[in-house]
């Protein structure tokens, strides 16, 4: 337990870096969570600065974030999948709910994305394909990522033995990193809730050729 503990707060600390406000902050001298969705992440950063390079470098560093967590964990605590999940769980916690911004944040996309490419680049890739075909439909990116995390975790228990790599460090297994995949998804949903009615439109109303 005390490695979870451990784990947890490890991430949490490294999450909750305020990566968007600090660099729109910085470049634009402006408060990111009253401009724009208020969002503190790589799009609304790029949005509220006009600046793609630093929409980018908000993205980039967010994924190192989730990266950079596990890897710790795995090194200084425990290599088992779920002491490094924990790692990550408590990042997207810390991007989303950071301390130095009164427990707000993102959406921890980058950050979830940073986290599976250490434990399992094949769950990133499922979801990732998913995300990239629905926005080639539907060309709204809530939309995308909504349906990508709900359904990326069902399409990964789906994934044929050949092309399950093992995830990183010693005992680990494929169906261990689709749980931590899937806690990771439950965690974006949440913080899309609000834009379910435009999935919805789309369900309801498909986008049709010009």
């Amino acid at each position: 337990m005390i490695n979870y503990i451990l784990s947890l707060l490890l991430g949490y600390s490294i999450g909750s870096l305020p990566t968007a406000y600090l660099l729109v902050k910085w470049k634009s001298r402006v408060d990111i969570r009253e401009f724009g969705s208020g969002n503190v992440g790589a799009l609304n950063a790029f949005e509220v600065s006009s600046s793609k390079l630093l929409g980018l470098g908000v993205m980039l560093i967010d994924l190192i974030k989730g990266s950079a967590a596990v890897w710790l964990s795995s090194r200084l605590i425990g290599q088992d999948v779920w002491t490094m999940g924990t790692a990550g769980f408590g990042t997207i916690l810390g991007h989303n709910y950071s301390v130095w911004l009164g427990f707000k944040g993102g959406r921890g996309l980058a950050t979830a994305a940073g986290v599976m490419l250490v434990l399992s680049w094949i769950c990133l890739a499922i979801w990732c394909t998913i995300w990239l075909v629905i926005y080639l439909y539907v060309r709204n990116v809530h939309a995308s990522n909504i349906s990508a995390s709900i359904l990326s975790p069902a399409a990964a228990w789906l994934t044929p033995l050949s092309l399950q790599s093992a995830p990183a460090g010693s005992g680990n297994t494929f169906a261990a990193a689709v749980v931590v995949l899937s806690a990771l998804c439950v965690m974006i949903l949440q913080r899309h809730l609000q834009y379910l009615p435009e999935l919805r439109s789309f369900i309801h109303k498909p986008k049709r050729s010009e």
